[in-house]
């Protein structure tokens, strides 16, 4: 069970125990979303330059469609797609930690109960207490009526 809430941000400590984390315990992942989004976009325009370059090897006229027409609709779309899916392993993530605390739901539901049951026990022995304090008070009437006379 994952027992760290982790905040979304990255510092050297936090960093270096989530490494050495061979349990699991924490999630490096989203703590690093920020790095894997500016490294996904720098390897896809590394990719695109890369296509550019053997474009124009193969000709001028290649290198220029490839490099003004399909580079820059490739490169609008690639970065569209790397941004959905790294916003869905962010919602992925979102889901995953409220279906961890609904885990918890039927433990403090069970604690819960328990001290409603002790509140229960605590009322049934006051309300024990006021029907012998009723049952003295009854007693007592008719002596204080002879006493007042």
């Amino acid at each position: 069970m994952f027992l760290h809430s982790t905040p979304l941000r990255l510092d050297t400590r936090n960093f270096l125990s989530s490494i050495a984390d061979l349990h699991f315990e924490r999630y490096l992942t989203m703590q690093l979303l920020p790095v894997f989004y500016v490294l996904l976009l720098l390897g896809v325009i590394l990719v695109f330059a890369v296509i550019n370059i053997v474009a124009f090897w193969f000709s001028n006229l290649i290198g220029l469609v490839m490099l003004l027409v399909i580079t820059p609709i490739g490169l609008l779309i690639a970065f569209a797609v790397v941004r959905a899916v790294l916003e869905f392993l962010v919602m992925a993530y979102r889901i995953m930690q409220t279906v961890h605390r609904m885990d918890r739901i039927p433990e403090q539901v069970d604690n819960l109960n328990n001290k409603v049951d002790g509140i229960s026990e605590d009322l049934l022995e006051f309300k024990a207490g006021l029907v012998d304090i009723r049952h003295t008070i009854g007693f007592l009437k008719p002596i204080s009526k002879i006493l007042r006379f």
